[in-house]
């Protein structure tokens, strides 16, 4: 018992216990430390974050290709896994690879001089943006706005059919990042975007944000159908029936339930801005229902007699209203017909005519740019001279506009 080391008692305990690295207490002097020493490491440091990776950095990331091994099968929640086509096109092509710092040179303009072409990266493969120039459906600004930087986000968010992405591999892929150099958009997504604290405090808060405004949505239905319920008088023929009542409350929220998330979705980035997107497409949907609705209870319904007023006043109110309804009709069908073509129009791949991905191109960009000018027009000229100009005369003559549309009554 006298010979196990640290057995208590034994004569062997204290010289166990007290051997040079059992004695935590004691600590050395620190290592003497020269200012001016640290001062020029930090200087360097900031120079080189000034002026990039130096050309020997970029070697050494290429070499460093050789020792990293990639991965064997795609992530489920990666671009291959999700669109295999993607896999057919870039099997068998033996693409150069590129570093973050030689992407970030290239920012256009695109008539500019060799070595500075529109270069954009996305899903750590690297793209020539010339080839999308003047065909993009939202405009070259916003392609060159992005060039020579990691867009994966921007281009996420307006979810890109496979068919787009198949022909942007096709037309506009020119290499890849280095391995070490990726970014794995697979575990970004899954991890929901977690960053530092204020990025979680600003999620925490949009989060508290949704659930209070849909129980804002909650409460003003409830009190719709509560209002609706409890008005149900029957009205006079001659006036608009309650059902047609209701439609025109219904379309008003989708007009302006459209422009302001249109509004706050130019405002935002990132996944609110495509949050902000889907209301707008919802809202347009919606008052496009109610307005097909709307035309078949108006056959039905009784007519209200017009205010009475001076004849060019009426001619004014009528063409104004007229209008309306088509700018309700052209706005939702040009966002659908945006869609189409972006997504579901059959292309080269289908029909084997030549042309049609770029005829495609030219038809969704029309349809997107007839749908921003009649919004814009909507907002800007309609809405204030209507609900504005003609409600404030009808208004100073004594007479209930409301009244005559509202469903309460």
């Amino acid at each position: 018992w006298n010979k196990i080391p640290g057995r208590f008692p034994s004569s062997t305990w204290m010289d166990y216990f007290m051997r040079p690295e059992a004695l935590m207490g004691e600590v050395g002097t620190e290592p003497h430390v020269d200012p001016k020493l640290e001062q020029i490491k930090q200087l360097q440091a900031e120079l080189r974050r000034l002026e990039g990776p130096s050309e020997d950095d970029i070697k050494a990331a290429k070499e460093a290709v050789v020792g990293v091994r990639m991965a064997s099968e795609a992530s489920k929640l990666s671009e291959e896994f999700r669109f295999p086509r993607l896999q057919e096109i870039t099997s068998g092509r033996e693409l150069p690879f590129f570093t973050r710092a030689e992407v970030a040179k290239h920012r256009g303009p695109p008539a500019g001089p060799a070595g500075t072409e529109p270069y954009i990266i996305v899903h750590n493969k690297v793209y020539d943006l010339t080839p999308l120039l003047q065909k993009h459906p939202g405009g070259d600004e916003v392609l060159l706005s992005r060039a020579g930087t990691d867009a994966t986000k921007d281009f996420e968010l307006f979810d890109h059919s496979e068919k787009a992405r198949v022909q942007r591999d096709r037309e506009m892929l020119i290499g890849k990042l280095v391995p070490a150099e990726h970014t794995d958009w697979a575990m970004e997504d899954k991890l929901g975007g977690e960053g530092g604290t204020t990025e979680k405090v600003a999620a925490d808060m949009a989060r508290y944000a949704r659930y209070k405004a849909v129980d804002g949505i909650i409460a003003c239905v409830s009190l719709y159908v509560y209002w609706s319920v409890k008005k149900r008088k029957p009205l006079s023929r001659l006036t608009y029936s309650r059902g047609l009542r209701h439609l025109h409350f219904i379309m008003a929220v989708g007009i302006f339930g459209s422009l302001v998330s249109a509004q706050a979705a130019s405002r935002t980035e990132g996944l609110v801005k495509k949050r902000y997107l889907s209301l707008h497409k919802q809202t347009g949907v919606v008052m496009l229902v109610a307005l097909v609705v709307r035309v078949c209870l108006r056959m039905m319904s009784g007519i209200p007699p017009r205010f009475p007023g001076h004849p060019i006043m009426k001619l004014i109110e009528t063409q104004s209203l007229r209008l309306f309804y088509a700018l309700l009709l052209v706005l939702p069908v040009s966002g659908m017909v945006n869609e189409y073509y972006l997504k579901w129009a059959p292309g080269e791949e289908t029909t084997g005519k030549v042309g049609d991905d770029d005829h495609n191109a030219a038809r969704a960009k029309k349809a997107i740019t007839i749908h921003t000018r009649m919004g814009r027009f909507l907002q800007l000229v309609w809405l204030p001279f209507h609900l504005g100009y003609t409600s404030a005369y009808h208004y100073s003559q004594g007479r209930g506009v409301i009244r005559k549309v509202s469903p309460f009554i």
